[in-house]
């Protein structure tokens, strides 16, 4: 469930079968934002989400290069001879890119994103899903939303 734009599918998604409260979700995204907001200031700039993007792109890069290396390394033996160099694959570098989430949850246009902006929208978000409002978000509403299959 990726209800807060570019939270993690993994973060916010709760067991199969276990509908997501709203303390959690906001526990959730409260610690997103806390990732994101690099100096701890309570604010986040486009600067911090550019740092974020491209060290979730840097820590991307190192698990292929480690999945592509370990997939090259035919013999097991921890080094690449000429033979399996050759076959090196290079990922492709991630483009970063502040201004989806500077568009989605900095509502003055400031330049900035507060707290309280970022859950603003999170809440809508959350509160968009949550057709029945009881709450939680159950895997029915989920489907209902198009966020799973």
């Amino acid at each position: 469930m990726a209800l807060a734009g570019t939270a993690s599918a993994q973060e916010a998604a709760p067991s199969p079968g276990q509908a997501l409260d709203r303390a959690t979700f906001i526990a959730q995204m409260d610690a997103q934002f806390q990732r994101l907001d690099g100096d701890n200031n309570g604010m986040v700039v486009a600067a911090e989400i550019i740092a974020s993007q491209q060290q979730a792109a840097q820590a991307e890069a190192l698990r292929q290069n480690q999945r592509v290396f370990a997939q090259l390394d035919r013999n097991g033996d921890g080094m690449l001879d000429t033979a399996e160099f050759a076959a090196l694959a290079k990922p492709s570098a991630a483009s970063v890119d502040a201004t989806p989430m500077m568009s989605q949850f900095d509502a003055d246009g400031d330049g900035i994103i507060t707290l309280v902006e970022y859950r603003i929208a999170t809440q809508a978000n959350f509160d968009r899903v949550d057709t029945d409002r009881d709450g939680l978000i159950t895997d029915m509403e989920e489907r209902a939303a198009g966020i799973q299959p």
